[in-house]
């Protein structure tokens, strides 16, 4: 009985370090992804539309890793993930757009000769501008905007249903969001980690050190 009983405890001890293991290389290998991501830049190339795409690794973390790494550390990204029950997904991004020139030419003439030319500058866009008596030229008209994108899970109440959001932030008061496609793939749990693998293997293993 007590050979029994010790092939038993082996057993889970096997197990258990079998699945140890495991999930030490698991996290070895997020460290690893998430130090490369940590030191990643921004890199462009032409997609297959012919326009340009930016990429960059993509940080993995856990809920807690989420809230002390990048939460904590931001306050209005913060604010904008309170009302989310769970957050599956935050990325933000920072955009510069350029117009080199734009003009404007008068259909008639003005009948007198003038010039006129000055820079303005606001928080949200800046450009240069020339007038004279045959029309306009905007020149270096330029916009900022940081966009943040959160997708995660809501509920209508507290006992509600958990449905799944994706939001759209612009820090840039004159940009509007038209349209949004969003989809999540949902991927399953590994075998290992599914509590019923577990059980039957326990069960199995008593079984056969039982007879």
């Amino acid at each position: 009985m007590r050979t029994k009983l010790l092939l038993f405890i082996i057993a889970g001890l096997f197990i258990a370090l079998l699945f140890s293991v495991k999930q030490c290389g698991s996290n070895a290998l997020h460290e690893a992804t998430n130090l490369k991501a940590l030191t990643d830049t921004v890199q462009h190339y032409t997609n297959a539309l012919g326009t340009q795409t930016a990429t960059i690794r993509t940080l993995q973390l856990d809920k807690n890793q989420l809230k002390n790494v990048i939460l904590k550390k931001d306050k209005e990204l913060a604010a904008l993930t309170k009302g989310f029950v769970s957050v599956h997904n935050v990325t933000q991004y920072k955009t510069f757009t350029l117009y080199d020139t734009l003009t404007v030419v008068y259909r008639d003439t003005v009948p007198c000769v003038f010039w006129r030319d000055g820079v303005v500058e606001k928080p949200w866009y800046r450009f240069r501008y020339t007038v004279n008596q045959k029309g306009i030229t905007l020149d270096s008209l330029t916009f900022t905007n940081t966009s943040t994108v959160i997708s995660g899970t809501r509920r209508k109440w507290f006992l509600g249903k958990e449905i799944v959001f994706t939001e759209v932030n612009n820090t840039n008061p004159y940009i509007t969001v038209t349209e949004i496609k969003a989809a999540e793939v949902t991927l399953p749990a590994p075998v290992y980690k599914k509590w019923y693998v577990w059980l039957g293997v326990g069960l199995a293993s008593g079984y056969f050190l039982g007879r």
